[in-house]
Order: structure tokens, then sequence, then C-alpha cells
């Protein structure tokens, strides 16, 4: 693979490397960029990371977050207390499941068992989602 160090206008010869680690990379070019600036990659809060990974497992439009949100008179989940961010989670599965069951009563009843009585105990929070959209599924299916 050829490259230009456009500082001494000369090629470099260089070798391509799968296993590269590009965030490093950028980080080194971004500071090159920068000047002397040696600033650290931010970091996702975990509150944002937990509602986007939840979002994205549950395929909830990201406008009905920012809309939430909004109501919060937030612009992100870590700005919220987390029993609002509970309550968020709360809001984007039952929505999920509104068209999978007959009773809205037994997707909220189910939830509070699957989901949040498990985190509690220490299940992981996306598992548990995940196991609890499967038996919201199944049981459409058994009503079919």
């Amino acid at each position: 693979m050829l490259s230009y160090d456009a500082a001494t206008k000369v090629r470099i010869r260089t070798e391509w490397n799968p296993n590269a680690d590009w965030g490093a990379i950028i980080h080194g070019i971004q500071t090159l960029l920068g000047g002397t600036r040696t600033q650290p990659p931010s970091t996702v809060d975990p509150q944002d990371l937990r509602v986007r990974k939840i979002r994205t497992l549950l395929d909830y439009p990201l406008d009905l977050v920012k809309q939430w949100l909004q109501f919060q008179d937030a612009t992100s989940p870590s700005q919220l207390h987390v029993s609002k961010v509970d309550e968020l989670v709360k809001t984007m599965c039952l929505a999920w499941a509104t068209d999978k069951c007959e009773h809205p009563n037994h997707a909220e009843s189910s939830y509070q068992k699957q989901v949040v009585d498990a985190v509690a105990q220490g299940a992981d929070e996306l598992t548990a989602i995940s196991a609890w959209m499967e038996q919201i599924q199944g049981t459409k299916s058994e009503a079919a």
C-alpha cells in the first residue's frame, strides 16, 4: 500500500494491517491536526449507552426518544435521574409490545416480572429484555 507524506512530499510504502487500532490512529491524526492539544476521546455516558442499546434492540424511533426527553426538559438520558431513564426504557418496551399482546396488562405485568425483577436480581438488562420480547412473541404465536 502506498501512502504520501505531505510534509516531505515523499511516497511511503506501508503494509495493510487489518487489526489496526483505528481509534488510536484517528486520535493521533486529530491530535496532529489540532496542534498540541491532547484530549482523550470522549466517552459515552452509561445511561446514554443504555438507552441507545435498548432503543436499537426494540427498533424504537429515535425521534420518539428525543420527544420524550424534551418533555423531561433534557436532551440526553444522562441528564436525568436513573428512575426517569427506567421510565423511558419501560415506555419503549411497552410501546414495542403494543401490537403484540391482546391485553396491555399482560405486557406490563410480564415486563415487571421478566425485566424489572430480573435486573433487580442482577440479570443483564438487554438479556432480560430480549427474553421478555421472545416470551411476548411466543404468547402471540400461541394465541394465533
